[in-house]
């Protein structure tokens, strides 16, 4: 291949790339979409780096489903971890607070997925650690610190016995 034309479909891939990036939320989603579509359009946009779409999908998923309540824990969970992934923090802990309440309290709680319960616990633990580093030039004296007082390992090759 040429060399102009590489450089020409470098630049096409960029720029579809930057359109893709570039695309807005929706304004709305079609009625007839099925719990199975916002799952599969959210993972999606997950999958582009497009958050704030896939987050629209699960938020317009628990305003049509609210009744499902298996498929509603797992909404949340995704609205949380992407607000991780976001790193709206203060947010995503508020969310993954509410999630196990929600195990704690909820009838319905028979219902969910242990797995949300565990993610969300380790999820919370991330923000910890997070707020609890910042953004210290000494971060892995800070990170191994806060393992050390939650009794965590941070399996360094140089910190394992032989």
């Amino acid at each position: 291949m040429s060399r102009r034309l590489t450089k020409v479909i470098t630049k096409a891939a960029l720029f579809a790339l930057l359109l893709s990036s570039c695309a807005s939320v929706p304004d709305r989603v079609n009625p007839q979409w099925t719990k199975e579509m916002f799952f599969k359009n959210a993972q999606e946009a997950m999958d582009e780096y497009r958050y704030d779409t896939a987050l629209y999908y699960y938020e317009v998923f628990l305003v049509r489903f609210h009744e499902d309540q298996t498929r509603t824990i797992t909404a949340e969970y995704e609205r949380a971890f992407i607000n991780y992934k976001m790193e709206n923090y203060k947010e995503a802990a508020a969310q993954y607070n509410e999630i196990l309440r929600k195990y704690n309290e909820s009838p319905y709680a028979m219902l969910y997925p242990p797995r949300f319960e565990q993610l969300c616990e380790i999820g919370l633990k991330n923000i910890e650690k997070k707020d609890f580093i910042g953004n210290s030039l000494l971060w892995r004296v800070k990170e191994k610190q806060w393992a050390e007082q939650n009794d965590e390992s941070l399996n360094d090759i140089g910190d394992t016995e032989s």
